[in-house]
């Protein structure tokens, strides 16, 4: 299936026609494998079921495609993206320039993953406002995260508007969990590194 990947390496494990463009109904970040096979997330427009409890839409059956072990089907999960998720006011944009800012992280596998605790991840500042600033740790929330989707926020961030931000480059389990949701007890690295596989998105939540 030319369109459908079933190989572990992330660069060819993602359905080819679903588009990236987080604007689209049929986002490939909605897409994610599971033992039924590629399935899209339940409740997006394009499952046409509001119903986030609801079971995920089989796209295309591949028996075991997430695998029943750490050496069959996919075998473990692989980040695929990450996005900046902005708002619509001045405090979840980044343009209010004070102590009250969102800063919203998005980071997509090809697999459900289960997180528990509090992992991290580090958003470097570059301070370019002078503003002394610093870097911002973002916490794991389960505030808009769904199977494989996974969001990491800080609610209180100081940034200067002319302040550009570097995309993070590892997840830290601060102590948590992040494990495969297929393969049970399956715990992924204790900092996942994302810098090779990131893309960026930065869209209205």
């Amino acid at each position: 299936m030319p369109l459908w990947g079933t190989a572990h390496a992330s660069a060819s494990n993602k359905p080819k026609f679903e588009p990236t463009s987080e604007d689209s109904d049929y986002k490939r970040g909605d897409v994610y494998a599971t033992q039924a096979g590629w399935v899209r997330q339940a409740g997006t427009k394009a499952s046409g079921n509001d119903n986030t409890s609801a079971n995920p839409e089989v796209l295309v059956a591949i028996g075991d495609l997430a695998g029943a072990s750490s050496s069959t089907g996919l075998r473990a999960p692989t980040v695929t993206a990450l996005r900046y998720v902005i708002g619509t006011s001045a405090t979840q944009d980044m343009t209010a320039a004070d102590g009250t800012q969102r800063i919203l992280v998005e980071v997509t596998w090809d697999e459900g993953v289960t997180v528990a605790g509090s992992p991290q991840i580090t958003v470097v500042n570059g301070n370019q406002s002078s503003g002394g600033y610093g870097n911002h740790v973002l916490t794991y929330t389960a505030t808009g995260s769904t199977a494989n989707r996974k969001r990491f926020v800080k609610t209180s961030a100081s940034l200067g508007n002319t302040d550009v931000l570097t995309t993070p480059a590892a997840i830290a389990l601060n102590s948590g969990t992040i494990s495969d949701t297929v393969v049970g007890g399956t715990t992924l690295a204790a900092s996942l590194d994302i810098s090779s596989v990131v893309q960026v998105h930065t869209v209205l939540s």
